[in-house]
């Protein structure tokens, strides 16, 4: 059953629609001033498109529109039900489902039309009751009360539990004066017939009150008391709540109530007859199945209630006038499915009540101008939009539109067509809507031109001239057009071509011709059919179908469209295998090309009788069956020979679905008219009038045809596949037997035969055979009696001539013929077997492959033979004979087997006319017996044959004698079928290596033709599609999105079916290929060609993604199984590309992007992919691997491959590894490498990861990510993550084969990165971290040794390989250097770590070193001798002989201690090998790099060498500039001749070198420059200056920055080593010119930057050093003066004192060297910050403070002692005195001796610490406030204890910082300062007072107190002292 339900919602929509209704409830909730703006809301609301979703509307509406009977709609889910919407904010109660919104919209809806309603009613009641009894107001406002009782009811369709809504719809029943609305709706709520009192067991709810109370007013108004008993109690109380609550039983006030007068009325009383009225029937479409239509619905409605005619009334037809019906027949192929289902649906509800209706379907298509705006809009043809133009806002619209566009309209929802009709309706031109225009033609308007009278014509007039100009240029833009597309197309064509003339080429190897050339398909395509063969009419049919490709198109092609699949679909069953059998075994009528289709010829005859008589509607409905089965009814005419329209016309498939709901609703009234009347023509055929004996016979046809009608109804409900029940099956058997009595009966009445009444014999014989029909139709019928009845009816044809009787509206007696007695008789006697063969429970498979293999296989063979010459008898009479005819000689004897060999005969005569669908149902249970036994190569031979059946069918006469729509839905539905054939074939040759074992050559070149000719259709939706790609040929319009979604969805299958054939194809091939040995002609290459050629053609389109990219991975699988490696690395790096998105080809454009969606790389994929990916990469330079794309693949693949595992094997290599590379440097082993001894303890490992290694994986990633590391131009330290990665990826490949030199080299190469780039930015490592650094170093030179022992061992014969040996030896000679060499200094083959254990006879036990280390000489020669090597394969290459001779100056330069045993070697060699490196410099730099910035390096170190020599007098002056002219920096200078020049010579050639360093990079040559400057005066100063000025010209700033970085061929951390040098010589200088201020500036850079300084932790204690002592030189400060001078003082005098040498040092105007010299000494203290011991500084700090205070303390007590004397002279004190005052000055109090003391106390001395902190704050301003110095307790004891303010007025520099410790007397001498980089010292948080300048000054006790809370204080701070002796802080800090 064909259900329409949309599978999806459009959720945006239903979301606006809310919003809608929350706007048009808020517009109405705000009051009748809104009214206008909310009625325009709910306007808008219900404009929107969820109105018109096939879920909106009711079971009824549904029913109405679509033909569908209500009660398969009742347990369809809605889709939508379930689709929630966001709410809207603001919203307590927002309806989130369609339903709800549906619900509440209508409802609403109701209510404000009510509302309105209300509003425009007078609030007196009087006045309301005179303003509705108004004429224009009673219809106007019955008209809203109609309107809102139609919205009620919709809302109740939606939500019947809503009490309020049944409320109000009974309220406004009984105000339009309808008591039954009222009632019904009142009781439905209560729903009194089934409920009695007793069954209220809870109290009512108040709504229910409200109910049962406004049903006991309506009841006592009807005086009806036979309800009111069962009616529940409600309140009897009458107090104040329930007379409040009384108000509210009427929702509905304002309206008018029946009257109580109307239970005062006597309606027993006779009513007045109603006048006789007509009834107009309208007609909405000229035809006669809308006609029907139109007759049934108002039959409904009068059987609903919904109408009530008065009695007598008539009825009549209303056509329109001017249309004709554009109608389809229903194809013999697929209509009779659907229209059983339909008819099911009819006979099941033919007495089933139905709800409230839609308006009439005449409402919803009323006119022309009005026809498609009622439609809803997604059922509008998008053509309407874009034909014919609007004139004006004004001017009305007409629409001037054939039935068909309206047929179209509601093509997608229809559910009673069925395919075929479908089709045609669904893609059917929409005929165009004519809109007039403002602007005519004279033409149009029928005017002639106006002469040429003189007068000029108009503009419009004028522009006709240029019209065939026009149309010139037009034809010459549609010229250029064409010619762009076929540019466009070219590429397709052209690999389309290439593809198909190779495919042609293997093919014809086999005999197989079928797929030709290219242009075969695309000329029959476009061939004309009444031109083109059978074979080439499948081509136009799929053209035809993709030009009008709909939605009905592709729900046939994805889900069948109602037809069973036989291969795809389930088991074959029983019955359905029964049900093709039956439905299939029978031809199906087709229609010849005479047969006509009944449109609306002679309806307006139906309709002038029914005009001219007085008809009831049960008269009309028979009147218009009569028209359609009795002939010669209402008119003769005489062009249908004495036919009905039932046997001249096809009917369309509405009209016969129409006839059967009338003739099955309406059965008892027919039945009844019928049998009346033929008892009336039967009592007057006797009469001897011509008329009424013809009356009779059409009379009798008339039975006949409506005894077939009801016998195709039961005919079609009782078959296998029916699931109508059985009640239903007994009425129709019923029906049918009463029409089978009356037609018995009719027969029997008619008049004798004679030849005035050739049709008598046609019709003896109708009857007859359904007679014999209906008698099988019987279960209890015996299949034997039905053939006996079936062979005397074929007798009796055969006597009556042999007539053909077609009977095209019948489908269970479609034409009666000797031929159809035959088949009848054939399908009797094989269904035994057919039941046999379908029932697959009861089967034993081996049985039935016995029993059914050897005739499908005679069958298949007789169907593929069908183009031979030979007929098809003839092969099945001929294969039959070979294969039973033996069996039969064999087994005279033995009736049995001759009787079951005729038995197959007889199979194979049937199968040989049976259908395409009963053939593949018997391969498919083939099919699934050789499923259960497990046997792949026969299931795959099955599916084959089966492909081959459905293509032969395309080429065979039923297909092409079909009509073109049964063609088109008979090609859809095969091709899906073909599809499924397709996808289990590939699947099977893909699991089963031995799927194709059984099938032999024949059969492989059968198959072969068969994919051919599939392929050679599905190109011509190829060509199709290309069109479309480019624009060429439009693309069907679809009417929805899901319609569209749908298409894109069937356009995807066509496009994998061609996938999967060409994959199929290649198959077959390779197999042909491999059984036929005589077809040497194709090779793999041949194969591989087929391969890429169809991967371009499928690429190009983007189709290789599809089918789960089966071609491509079968492509991937069979070239690399060719092994054609070289030959298809394009097409290899194309398929990579397509499955995983990598690009493993360096040519990339060469290769395109198909469009492919990405696989998983497998780990088993990457590993195969591993041979192509490093065949590309060895044709790359490993160096720019990094910069190509294949790098990204190799990661990618990496991931996948993962790291070798932990097996036992690798981990012992592991530990080997890591052993060998921790133990000490043999210099034995060295020299062993050298002649290719050395190994590692490893074994050997056998794994798919030892594989991958073997192939150079591990190593290419390694060295990959080692250049590029290398590449990377670095500007800051870090960065380490490709040198790890480099390195766990060398070492996973020699822990898999440790045999492997260039791995070793590598690794060494990468040890050797991480050394320089650890000190290559700072010496942190250098100073802190040396063992880092070793280990480092170490790991180098084993992995070199052992890259040099592998390599000589092993041999390296390629020219490649020498010159990375030549690299090997000289990276490991200058890795030898650089370690014997600072910074690194020998001490990587110190052996202080590898002590161990020996036991000797004489000393016993022992620890020692287990061998002798490497010495410098040894390792300066090794190096040597490496370099050596490395220049006899690289002689050019400069660097080698560059440190060769730095190896041989070394050499040369040893003393004998460092050369032991060797021979001094001579200068000459060492002169010689700068001279080449030199010479081979120069020529580089000629050849390649002329541009760049010159390497100054062997410049500068033969002039270094030279100067040497010269000043050791190993060389005279004249010899060292002669040996110079070798560099082009010295030649233009003149030689010396004697020693007093050479010095201004050599400078003069260090300039020349530095002008040419145009980058300042090379800073030797300075530092070379100021030795020569200073060595041989270093006494003068004026040399020390003069070298001084050379290094602040470029290594040092005024600041005393370093400005040095390494060069680009200068060893890692060699630049620290002269950093610390160049510090140390220019310290030497600056101590050397007393420059104080240099020697501060370069402490504090390096202080400031230690990682810039090699050995940084001695050179910055002999920085110190030296500025002590220049301080110390300078100041003329004595030693241990502080403890001279402090030893003897009281800490009491030293502190009075020492606040006097601060104040004074904190006056403006105190100045002192000394002050300068201690505050430069704290600063430098503060600048060390702890990184060495202070002890030094400290010590100058105490004697520079010691010996200021020797200095200046006793001119200050002299000066204070005078300021007291002139105090105590002053006349206010001498009153305020209490004693005399005298001119004694007072004692000094540092002159009391240590008697005065007593002997008891102890004295107090004063500690180190002490006077450091007295030192810093004699240097430190003071934070706003003076320290008042204090008197003494004696002193002080008579003065006047009271407290007194002394203002002090504050100092200039009071306001200033003084948070921070004061620069330098020299920092202002330079701006470039960087002081403020120190971090300074952090202070002593001194207490700040409220008032910085108001000083307290307190009498004795409270200084007493004071004093001794300080003293407190200063002991605590005082413990930690120095020198550990008994010292006191100052009681005053400042």
């Amino acid at each position: 059953m064909l259900i329409l339900i949309r599978l999806s919602a459009d959720i945006s929509k239903i979301e606006e629609a809310l919003k809608l209704y929350q706007n048009a409830l808020k517009l109405h909730s705000q009051g009748p001033q809104y009214f206008e703006e909310a009625e325009a809301a709910y306007k808008s609301l219900f404009q929107s498109e969820i109105f018109t979703y096939l879920e909106s509307l009711s079971d009824h509406q549904r029913s109405e529109l679509y033909g569908l009977p209500e009660d398969d709609w009742i347990e369809v889910e809605d889709p939508l039900a379930a689709v929630a919407v966001a709410p809207t904010a603001g919203t307590d109660a927002t309806p989130s489902t369609l339903p709800q919104i549906l619900y509440l919209s209508y409802k609403n809806h109701a209510l404000f039309l009510l509302d309105q309603l209300k509003y425009q009613l007078p609030t007196e009641g009087n006045e309301v009751a005179r303003v509705l009894q108004e004429p224009r107001a009673t219809k106007n406002n019955s008209q809203t009360l109609t309107s809102s009782l139609k919205l009620f009811v919709e809302a109740l369709n939606r939500d019947e539990t809503d009490i309020e809504v049944w409320r109000f719809v009974s309220r406004i029943g009984e105000s339009l004066g309808s008591t039954r609305i009222a009632r019904f709706c009142l009781e439905a709520v209560l729903d009194t017939d089934e409920i009695s009192k007793d069954a209220w067991p809870e109290p009512l709810g108040l709504q229910e009150a409200f109910v049962v109370e406004r049903l006991q007013e309506l009841l006592q108004r009807l005086q009806d008391d036979t309800d009111t008993p069962h009616l529940p109690i409600t309140w009897k109380s009458q107090g104040n709540i329930i007379q409040s609550l009384r108000k509210h039983l009427d929702l509905l006030p304002f309206l008018p109530v029946v009257s109580s007068s109307c239970a005062s009325k006597n309606y027993s009383a006779e009513p007045p007859l109603a006048p006789i009225s007509r009834h107009e029937i309208a007609v909405p479409l000229r035809n006669w199945g809308s006609c029907g239509k139109a007759i049934l619905l108002r039959l409904q409605k009068i059987a609903q209630g919904l109408e009530d005619p008065a009695p007598g009334a008539s009825f009549f037809l209303s056509l329109p006038s001017g249309q004709k019906s554009d109608t389809t027949p229903h194809g013999a192929d697929g209509a009779s499915n659907d229209l059983s289902n339909n008819i099911h649906e009819v006979v099941t509800n033919a007495n089933a009540p139905t709800a409230l209706e839609k308006p009439t379907i005449q409402d919803e298509l009323g006119g022309n101008a009005r026809l498609e705006g009622q439609l809803p809009s997604r059922y509008i043809s998008r053509h309407s939009s874009s034909s014919g133009t609007v004139d004006g806002p004004k001017k009305a619209v007409t629409l001037q539109e054939s039935p068909s566009t309206v047929i179209e309209q509601y093509g997608d929802a229809s559910a009673d067509q069925d395919v075929a009709h479908q089709e045609n309706i669904q893609e059917a031109s929409v005929a165009p809507i004519t809109l007039p225009t403002r602007k005519r033609s004279s033409e149009d308007a029928e005017l002639e031109e106006a002469g040429d009278t003189g007068r000029s014509k108009s503009k419009r007039i004028k522009a006709r001239a240029s019209v065939g100009e026009s149309n010139s240029h037009r034809e010459a833009a549609m010229k250029d057009l064409e010619q762009y597309h076929e540019g466009q197309l070219y590429t397709y064509d052209q690999a389309d071509q290439l593809l198909f003339e190779h495919a042609h080429k293997l093919l014809s190897a086999f005999g197989v011709e079928e797929l030709g050339a290219l242009a075969q398909s695309r000329t029959s395509a476009s061939t004309s059919r009444c031109d083109s063969e059978p074979s080439n009419v499948v081509f136009q049919d799929l053209k035809s179908v993709l030009d009008s490709w709909g939605g009905r198109k592709s729900d046939l092609l994805l889900h069948g469209g109602g037809f069973e699949d036989p291969i795809s679909g389930a088991t074959a069953t029983k019955n359905s295998g029964l049900l093709v059998f039956l439905e299939q075994s029978k031809p199906s009528f087709e229609g010849t090309a005479q047969t006509a289709v009944l449109d609306g010829e002679g309806l307006d005859a139906l309709s002038k009788n029914l005009s001219d008589n007085w008809k009831h509607l049960d008269q009309v409905a028979t009147e218009w069956i009569k028209s359609l089965v009795q002939p010669n009814y209402l008119t003769l005419d005489q062009s249908l020979d004495g036919r009905s329209t039932y046997e001249a016309f096809l009917w369309p498939e509405t009209l016969k679905e129409t006839v059967v709901q009338v003739l099955v609703k309406q059965d008892e009234k027919i039945y009844r008219h019928f049998f009346d009347e033929l008892n009336i023509l039967q009592q007057c055929h006797h009469q001897d009038s011509l008329k009424e004996r013809q009356r009779l016979i059409d009379f009798i046809h008339a039975v006949q045809n409506i005894f077939e009608l009801h016998l195709d109804v039961y005919g079609r409900i009782t078959n296998p596949s029916s699931e109508v029940d059985i009640p239903t099956r007994a009425a129709q058997k019923e029906r049918l037997a009463r029409w089978a009595a009356i037609a018995h009966h009719a027969v029997n009445c008619r008049p004798e035969s004679s030849s005035t009444f050739p049709t008598m014999d046609s019709l003896s014989i109708r009857f007859l055979w359904a007679s014999v029909v209906f008698a099988n139709l019987n279960s209890m019928a015996s299949r034997d009696l039905a053939i006996m009845h079936f062979e005397d009816l074929k007798a009796t044809i055969r006597d009556s001539g042999s007539p053909v009787i077609e009977l095209q509206n019948n489908a269970i007696m479609p034409e009666i013929s000797t031929e159809a007695t035959d088949r009848e008789i054939s399908r009797l006697t094989t269904m035994d077997f057919f039941i046999t063969i379908f029932d697959a429970e009861k089967s034993d498979p081996v049985e039935l492959i016995e029993s059914l293999e050897p005739i499908l296989e005679i069958s298949a063979r007789s169907h593929l033979g069908q183009g031979s010459s030979l007929s098809q008898e003839s092969i099945i009479s001929r294969s039959s004979n070979d294969l039973f005819g033996e069996a039969r000689d064999r087994n005279n004897d033995h009736p049995e087997d001759e009787i079951a060999a005729l038995h197959n005969q007889q199979m194979l005569q049937f199968l040989a006319k049976a259908s395409l669908s009963l053939r593949l149902l018997l391969w498919r249970r083939l099919i699934d017996a050789y499923s259960i036994i497990e046997y792949s190569p026969r299931i795959m031979s099955c599916n084959l044959r089966c492909i081959e059946l459905i293509m032969n069918y395309f080429r065979s006469s039923p297909y092409f004698d079909m009509s073109q729509e049964a063609r088109q839905v008979a090609l859809i539905r095969w091709l899906r079928c073909l599809d499924d054939l397709l996808t289990r074939t590939l699947a099977l040759a893909s699991i089963d290596a031995r799927s194709l074992d059984c099938i032999d050559e024949l059969h492989l070149c059968d198959s072969m033709k068969a994919l051919a000719f599939l392929q050679s259709v599905l190109h011509i939706f190829v060509t199709w599609e290309d069109r479309v790609r480019i624009g060429s040929a439009p693309l069907p319009r679809q009417t929805s999105s899901s319609s569209t979604t749908a298409h894109n969805h069937a356009m995807a299958k066509f496009r994998e079916m061609q996938v999967k054939a060409w994959s199929l194809q290649y198959i077959l091939v390779k197999e042909a290929t491999t059984q036929a040995s005589q077809h040497d002609s194709v090779t793999n290459q041949d194969l591989v060609r087929f391969l890429k050629l169809a991967h371009r053609s499928l690429g190009l389109r983007s189709y290789c993604k599809l089918s789960n990219k089966s071609f491509v991975k079968l492509a991937k699988h069979e070239i690399m199984r060719l092994d054609t490696l070289e030959e298809s690395e394009i097409e290899i790096a194309q398929i990579i590309l397509d499955l995983y998105g990598l690009k493993v080809h360096p040519n990339s454009w060469q290769i395109f992007d198909h469009g492919c969606t990405l696989e998983t790389l497998e780990r088993r994929d990457a590993i195969e992919m591993i041979d192509r990916v490093m065949l590309q990469v060895n044709k790359l330079n490993l160096k720019d691997l990094g910069k190509s794309e294949l790098k990204v693949t190799m990661d990618k693949m990496q991931q996948v491959i993962k790291i070798p595992k932990n097996v036992p094997a690798v981990l012992f290599n592991r530990r080997a590894l890591n052993h060998f590379l921790r133990s000490p440097i043999n210099p034995v082993d060295l020299y062993r490498c050298l002649l290719g001894i050395g190994s590692v303890n490893a074994v050997r490992v056998k794994n798919e990861y030892s594989v991958v290694a073997q192939k150079g994986w591990y190593f290419t990633l390694g060295f990959a990510a080692l250049a590029r590391f290398r590449n990377q131009k670095r500007s800051s330290p870090g960065g380490f993550e490709d040198l790890d990665l480099a390195l766990a990826f060398f070492r996973h490949d020699i822990e898999l084969d440790y045999e492997k030199w260039e791995t070793w080299y590598r690794l060494g190469q990468v040890y050797d990165a991480k050394i320089e780039e650890e000190t290559m930015w700072t010496a942190e490592k250098l100073n802190n971290n040396k063992d880092e650094i070793q280990t480092l170093q170490r790991n180098a030179i084993h992995c070199y040794s052992m890259a040099v022992a592998i390599a000589e061992r092993c041999g390296y014969p390629s020219f490649e390989n020498i010159n990375k040996m030549s690299e090997l030896y000289a990276d490991f000679g200058i890795r030898i250097y650089a370690s014997s060499r600072e910074p690194f200094s020998m001490e990587v083959f110190s052996l202080d770590s590898f002590k161990k254990h020996f036991n000797g006879e004489r000393v016993g036990m022992y620890e020692d070193r287990p061998f002798k280390p490497l010495r410098p000489y040894a390792a300066w020669k090794f190096a040597s001798a490496l370099l050596r090597r490395a220049l006899v394969h690289k002689p050019d290459c400069w660097l080698n002989h560059y440190m060769l001779g730095k190896c041989l100056w070394k050499m040369f330069k040893s003393n004998d201690q460092l050369r032991g045993h060797n021979r001094c070697i001579e200068l000459a060699p060492v002169l010689d090998t700068f001279k080449r490196a030199l010479e081979t410099l120069q020529e580089r730099r000629e050849n390649r790099h002329s541009e760049k910035d010159p390497i100054l390096e062997p410049h500068y170190k033969i002039v270094a060498v030279i100067h040497k020599l010269v000043q050791s007098g190993q060389l005279n002056a004249q010899q060292g500039s002669s040996f110079l002219s070798v560099t082009p920096y010295a030649r233009k200078f003149p030689l010396v001749e004697d020693l007093d020049g050479w010095e201004s010579y050599i400078l003069q050639v260090l300039k020349a070198l530095r002008s040419a360093d145009k980058s300042n990079w090379h800073h030797r040559m300075v530092l070379r420059s100021a030795h020569t400057i200073y060595d041989d005066s270093s006494t003068d100063p004026r040399a020390a200056l003069g070298a001084k000025h050379e290094l602040t010209q470029q290594i040092f700033t005024k600041t005393m920055a370093i400005q040095i970085w390494k060069p680009e061929n200068e060893r890692a951390g060699r630049h620290f080593v002269y950093t610390t040098r160049y510090v140390e010589f220019l310290l030497r200088l600056l101590f050397q010119l007393n420059d104080r201020a240099g020697v501060e500036a370069l402490a504090r850079q390096v202080r400031k930057k230690p990682g810039k300084f090699l050995r940084h932790a001695f050179l910055w204690p002999h920085i110190c050093e030296t500025y002590l002592k220049l301080l110390r030189g300078q100041s003329s400060v004595p030693e241990n003066v502080q403890d001279t001078l402090f030893k003897n003082i009281s800490h009491e005098a030293f502190v009075i004192n020492a606040d006097r040498l601060e104040a004074w040092a904190h006056l403006p105007t105190s100045e002192s060297p000394l002050l300068e010299i201690l505050k430069e000494a704290i600063e430098l203290k503060k600048l060390n910050g702890g990184l060495i011991k202070a002890n030094s500084i400290e010590d100058f700090i105490g004697d520079t403070y010691a010996y200021l205070y020797q200095v200046l303390v006793p001119d200050l007590i002299a000066k204070s002692n005078e300021e007291e004397t002139r105090g105590r002279m002053r006349v206010n004190h001498l009153m305020n005195a209490e004693i005399p005052v005298t001119g004694t000055p007072s004692p000094d109090p540092g002159s009391r001796t240590e008697e005065a003391v007593p002997a008891r106390q102890r004295i107090r001395g004063v500690g180190r610490r002490e006077i450091q902190k007295r030192a810093e704050v004699l240097t430190t301003k003071p934070g706003g406030q003076h320290t008042l110095s204090k008197v003494s307790k004696g002193q002080n004891e008579q003065s006047n204890p009271q407290t007194m303010l002394q203002v002090v007025i504050k100092q200039d520099d009071v306001g200033k910082d003084t948070s921070s410790v004061p620069g330098s007397l020299h920092d202002s001498a330079d701006d470039e300062s960087e002081l403020s980089d120190i971090e300074e010292m952090p202070e002593e948080n001194e207490a700040r007072p409220m008032f910085p300048n108001l000083i307290s000054v307190k009498g004795d006790e409270n200084e007493e107190k004071d004093e001794s809370d300080q003293v407190a204080e200063g002991s605590q701070l005082d413990e930690g002292d120095v020198d550990g002796e008994e010292s006191y802080h100052t009681p005053m800090e400042m």
